[in-house]
């Protein structure tokens, strides 16, 4: 451990969409700011890079930027550095550094970055760790630059604090691995024995199942920490404003939009609060939040509503694989099911299905948005949020991204465990489970092989991932949209 943070088993390699450049670029804009551009060279900076994969995944897919990823653990930086070198990619940097080392180095370090991003670890680490982080972005983050911060919040995560002592002391007594076990075990009986807590809070009975489906690696950096703890919006903000920063929004769209993400008989009231932290705070308690993801502007930067449109009429998103051609629509929020009505859902959907993608100015012209810019603006930030469409960009050079790609399906063929693949027409990475990462693979080795062939080919590499159903869909569906945003050369 390093300041009571346990780094005795490997973090996995995980991707989050939400801190790369594209997307925030994309959200700011929505939101009214003006965010940093990209098509001029930029920096990115990932504090917390783990393995890297997100650091990855954002320089393969986003070869005009510069991007740095910084750890403390040894192993995770020499798994990022050892695939950044296999893959080529040559704007991803990795720095074995602490938080307070970093704090503290030389002017040199870093450039002056355009973005600066974490996702998890502020809820993980010791308080003088947190002031590390701000007096980082404080130090390094341009004027109109963003940061953008996750971490467990108030009060949605508040009733997991008894669990993670549970976890802890189980992990002191028995080691991580085994204590990991025999802890969620144990839980597990106390709630299915009635136990108070989990009839007082029912939400925490599902919250002990989803983080037991989690890796030992994930659980032990996710709960075994001597400093874990859920944080208060209100305090964030204030570490945030005295770093130079104001709060501009989330970077989970769906959070911007009071009307679908707040109990209705929560907005009135919540609406009429003026100052910042205070509202944040009563969103937290109206949709009892569990995570955050806190834009931050050194310098706000608000546009006027002429300047606003006119960013958002240049904006350009893409279907991705798995969205629906049209009609309407059911959202699964933290407050429960929203229903999104076809006549706000179908003509984006439906033009985006036929073309693949277009500009906000183009889905302005469909039919049931003239003159109605603010609906579409949220209707296009619903179906990010839920994965169906995504900001993209011209394409320079996808060959970063597919040289990573090689790298990721062919460690995955290995048995490494890898998820997601490098999109650079979005900027961003695609989920992909293993039956895609070796049908990929595969077809990288004999783009010729088709249906039965492609199902014989993954069986050889793995019997397990060979579902003739999985990988039909596959090659029907996602392989496709693969090809279009760039994962995979286009072929015939």
């Amino acid at each position: 451990m390093g300041d009571g943070y346990h780094a005795g088993l490997a973090y996995p390699a995980l991707f989050h969409r939400e801190l790369t450049p594209a997307w925030l670029a994309a959200t700011v804009t929505a939101l009214g700011h003006r965010a940093p551009g990209l098509a001029a060279p930029y920096a990115w900076c990932e504090l917390g890079c783990g393995p890297g994969l997100t650091t990855l995944i954002a320089a393969a897919a986003n070869p005009g930027g510069r991007f740095y990823g910084v750890d403390f653990d040894p192993a995770a930086i020499a798994h990022a550095g050892a695939l950044a070198e296999e893959a080529g990619i040559g704007n991803a940097h990795f720095q074995r550094r602490s938080f307070a080392a970093l704090a503290e180095a030389d002017a040199a370090a870093l450039p002056p970055l355009d973005f600066i991003v974490l996702h998890g670890v502020l809820s993980w680490i010791s308080a003088d760790n947190r002031r590390a982080v701000m007096r980082i972005v404080e130090r390094w983050l341009k004027p109109g630059g963003i940061a953008c911060l996750g971490y467990m919040a108030q009060p949605g995560s508040a009733p997991m604090m008894a669990m993670q002592r549970v976890l802890r002391r189980s992990a002191e007594v028995a080691g991580a691995a085994k204590g990991l076990a025999s802890g969620f075990a144990l839980l597990r009986g106390l709630r299915d024995g009635g136990a108070g807590q989990f009839a007082v809070v029912p939400e925490l009975g599902a919250q002990l199942d989803q983080a037991a489906r989690h890796s030992a690696g994930y659980l032990a950096h996710e709960f075994l920490g001597e400093h874990w703890e859920p944080l208060h919006v209100a305090d964030m903000l204030a570490a945030a404003g005295q770093a130079g920063c104001s709060f501009v929004g989330s970077a989970t769209p769906l959070e911007n939009i009071d009307a679908v993400s707040l109990p209705g008989g929560t907005q009135a009231a919540i609406g009429a609060i003026a100052d910042t932290a205070l509202r944040e705070t009563a969103k937290d308690i109206a949709r009892n939040q569990t995570l955050r993801r806190d834009i931050h502007q050194r310098g706000a930067r608000p546009l006027t509503a002429a300047e606003h449109r006119d960013a958002l009429l240049v904006q350009r998103f893409a279907a991705l694989p798995g969205a629906p051609a049209g009609g309407a629509l059911r959202f699964e929020t933290r407050i429960g099911p929203v229903d999104g009505p076809a006549e706000m859902f179908a003509p984006l959907l439906e033009r985006l299905a036929g073309a693949g993608s277009a500009s906000f100015r183009d889905l302005l012209a469909s039919p049931g948005y003239a003159g109605r810019g603010g609906l579409l603006n949220q209707a296009c930030q619903m179906l990010l949020w839920a994965g169906y469409l995504h900001p993209c960009q011209s394409v320079s050079d996808a060959a970063p991204a597919q040289a990573l790609n090689r790298a990721l399906w062919r460690r995955a063929a290995a048995g490494h465990d890898y998820a997601w693949v490098a999109a650079p027409a979005v900027g961003s990475g695609l989920p992909a489970g293993r039956a895609a990462m070796l049908a990929a693979h595969a077809l990288d080795n004999d783009p010729s092989l088709r249906g039965p062939a492609l199902v014989a080919a993954v069986r050889a590499l793995d019997a397990g991932a060979a579902d003739a159903r999985t990988l039909a869909a596959f090659e029907h569906d996602a392989l496709p949209a693969w090809r279009r945003l760039g994962v995979l050369p286009e072929r015939g």
